[in-house]
């Protein structure tokens, strides 16, 4: 056994700017597909959180690593999966906000964006899987006044 890691605290007051003012940018690891994505602070050793969008007109590719819950705040999405761990199920889902979906670790996705609207959602990472992300404008703004 390995003793228990735990978690502080954290907050986060959803502000959009703080991913409206990101510019999207291709993502190599989402088969290259235009995203914006920023850390809202809450990367404690129980999940890491981002605030994330996907934009109309492309379709985004991931594998989980983690289990992944992902809270949809704007858009619509049809997601294909393949369910572990033998991934021999496969299914399509319509996934529209306001909205709340699990994907379990090694689940190989597809979503595709659908209508004009971006697919704006948090990702929540359980554990914490580490990844970079740079931190959010309200977030850094905060931390210095705590300073």
């Amino acid at each position: 056994m390995y003793p228990i890691n735990y978690s502080k605290f954290a907050y986060y007051k959803i502000d959009p700017s703080d991913l409206d003012s990101v510019e999207p940018q291709p993502s190599p690891f989402l088969g290259g597909a235009l995203q914006r994505m920023v850390g809202i602070g809450i990367d404690e050793p129980c999940c890491q959180v981002v605030f994330e969008d996907f934009f109309p007109g492309y379709e985004y590719r991931w594998t989980t690593w983690v289990d992944q819950l992902d809270y949809v705040v704007s858009g619509k999405a049809e997601i294909t999966y393949h369910q572990p761990p033998g991934l021999e199920v496969k299914k399509t889902v319509l996934v529209e906000a306001p909205s709340i979906y699990l994907i379990p670790r090694g689940t190989p996705l597809v979503w595709k964006i659908i209508g004009d609207e971006v697919f704006r959602h948090f990702s929540f990472d359980v554990p914490n899987p580490m990844f970079p992300t740079e931190l959010a404008r309200s977030v850094k703004e905060q931390r210095k006044l705590a300073e």
